[in-house]
């Protein structure tokens, strides 16, 4: 066995009493549907809210149009159960106005980051600093990004991991493909200029599998879709899956558990596992969770919403170096002609 995928594997199991995790059960993925005071708990609040509403639609959950003994019976079934997944250093709210979990934190792990320092053979020059985040996640997330971002486009934060570290797009500097190409610390992830610590791909802590040998859940994207990693059943990777259960472009599929969700893989587990966490949004991403992030350091492409390949082309030419934090007139016209824009 490779002994960097072997020390991974037994990070993994120290690290599973790290707050969590633990999957939510709801047909919103995120939140419990007993939850309908929308505080974070199923208890005594969500009972003497829903004798409040008897008789109308107020809380409705089985859609037929009234509070009623489905709604108790909801309450009853999910009674102080954890409403979501995520880990003790991230607090959640709910907000039933746009229908979203808030999740703010640090941005920082809850498990040791780097050394970056080359002592390990992984140099980066840059430190993990806290960011002071906030997440909007959609609770019912709708298939069909209408948003016109394109996720292979975004830099920066993508989506949130269950300890608030953020992913990114597979790709750093501009255009190269990161799992496989630059050094990341044992957990799967390394900082950006800005200081953020992100993963591209698959937390090593995020290994681990449910009683059928399924994934854990590994995080939430900006659509409101769960991520899992990188397991269906026991030993064999979701990518791999073939027919109706393969997985589509944006990395997910659909399953009577789980309804859609992702599932991130990692280099260490399959160099082959590109796109590593996501291809593509199967909802509308909240476009709130954005941030003018650089992956790696091009923020002008970022900001012009420059591909990365189309990008890395440019900036890699001797004499466009800047186009990498000041995109130009002149960066374009170099693209159009050597770099098969679209």
């Amino acid at each position: 066995m490779n002994y960097r995928i072997m020390k991974v594997g037994i990070l993994c199991l120290g690290v599973a009493g790290l707050g969590g995790p633990v999957q939510a059960d709801s047909t919103t993925r995120l939140g419990c549907d007993g939850d309908v005071t929308y505080d974070g708990v199923v208890s005594t609040n969500d009972v003497l809210a829903l004798i409040g509403a008897w008789g109308t639609g107020q809380y409705d959950q089985d859609g037929d149009g009234v509070t009623g003994v489905a709604e108790l019976l909801t309450v009853l079934e999910e009674w102080d159960r954890p409403c979501h997944p995520f880990h003790n250093n991230m607090q959640v709210t709910f907000d039933p106005v746009e229908d979203v979990a808030i999740i703010t934190g640090s941005g920082l792990a809850d498990h040791p980051m780097g050394p970056f320092d080359g002592s390990t053979g992984c140099f980066n020059p840059n430190t993990p600093t806290a960011q002071n985040d906030t997440w909007r996640i959609p609770l019912k997330p709708v298939v069909g990004n209408s948003s016109g971002v394109v996720y292979f486009n975004q830099m920066g934060k993508v989506s949130v991991a269950l300890n608030g570290v953020a992913y990114y797009n597979p790709f750093d500097a501009g255009g190269v493909d990161a799992p496989s190409t630059i050094c990341m610390d044992d957990y799967n992830g390394h900082p950006s200029p800005d200081g953020r610590y992100h993963y591209h791909q698959a937390p090593a802590w995020g290994y681990g599998v449910d009683p059928t040998g399924h994934s854990i859940i590994v995080g939430y994207s900006s659509d409101g879709y769960p991520i899992y990693g990188p397991y269906e059943t026991d030993g064999v990777f979701a990518k791999d899956l073939s027919g109706s259960m393969a997985l589509d472009d944006c990395n997910g599929h659909t399953d009577s558990d789980r309804g859609y969700h992702y599932h991130a893989i990692s280099f260490d587990l399959d160099p082959m596992g590109y796109p590593w966490v996501q291809g593509c949004w199967h909802g509308t991403p909240n476009s709130s969770n954005f941030d003018s992030g650089n992956g790696g350091g091009c923020n002008g492409c970022a900001q012009a919403m420059i591909p990365p390949p189309i990008c890395h082309c440019v900036r890699t030419t001797p004499g466009y170096e800047s186009c990498c934090f000041n995109w130009t007139s002149e960066c374009q016209d170099y693209a159009d002609a050597f770099c098969n824009t679209p």
